[in-house]
């Protein structure tokens, strides 16, 4: 049996149980909206997201998860996101860590806050990593953006810098104020 078969039919279970759960304990008239609370809740999950085309956006795994239901974003603890390479790229997926994390309604922005940390491999096998503590990721663009200080090490270089803009696909990243240091 195809897997995505049994997902769909696993998901539309959970939902048909969640709304039942939801119908039987509202509140007389009061909504989420108006006591000022997330729609929903998700513990320990993982998410995929895909773009307008149907491929996937980014992978998304976290101990929680809320919605705010009036503007239809998502807040996260401790999440990892996983950003593939475009369709047809031979590149490595990038892995993006951070103490938070907020994901615009349409998916295609995600600001990751606090000890950020996002891992890859360049084209010639060697370990890419960019530090810093804001870090705005466009995932369908395969692009990321940082105002603050940050930090890209490769095996025998760390740059230093500010005012990151990076094209992931490309491993191409633009730093000011760069201090470039070479280690054996």
């Amino acid at each position: 049996m195809n897997w995505r078969l049994v997902l769909g039919l696993v998901l539309a279970a959970a939902a048909v149980a969640i709304g039942a759960s939801l119908w039987r304990q509202r509140d007389g008239g009061a909504t989420p909206q108006q006591a000022g609370r997330s729609d929903y809740t998700l513990h320990d999950f993982q998410l995929i997201a895909l773009d307008a085309e149907g491929r996937e956006s980014f992978t998304l795994s976290a101990p929680k998860l809320t919605r705010d239901p009036s503007a239809k974003t998502l807040d996260l603890a401790t999440p990892l996101f996983t950003i593939p390479p475009r369709a047809g790229s031979d590149g490595k997926p990038w892995e993006v860590r951070s103490k938070t994390a907020w994901v615009s309604a349409k998916g295609d922005e995600i600001r990751l806050r606090g000890d950020v940390a996002a891992t890859s491999i360049d084209g010639d096998g060697q370990p890419i990593r960019m530090d810093t503590q804001q870090l705005n990721v466009f995932p369908d663009a395969k692009r990321a953006t940082s105002d603050v200080a940050v930090s890209v090490k490769q095996p025998g270089l760390i740059l230093n810098g500010y005012s990151m803009d990076a094209k992931l696909d490309a491993r191409l990243v633009q730093l000011r104020n760069v201090k470039a240091r070479y280690e054996k």
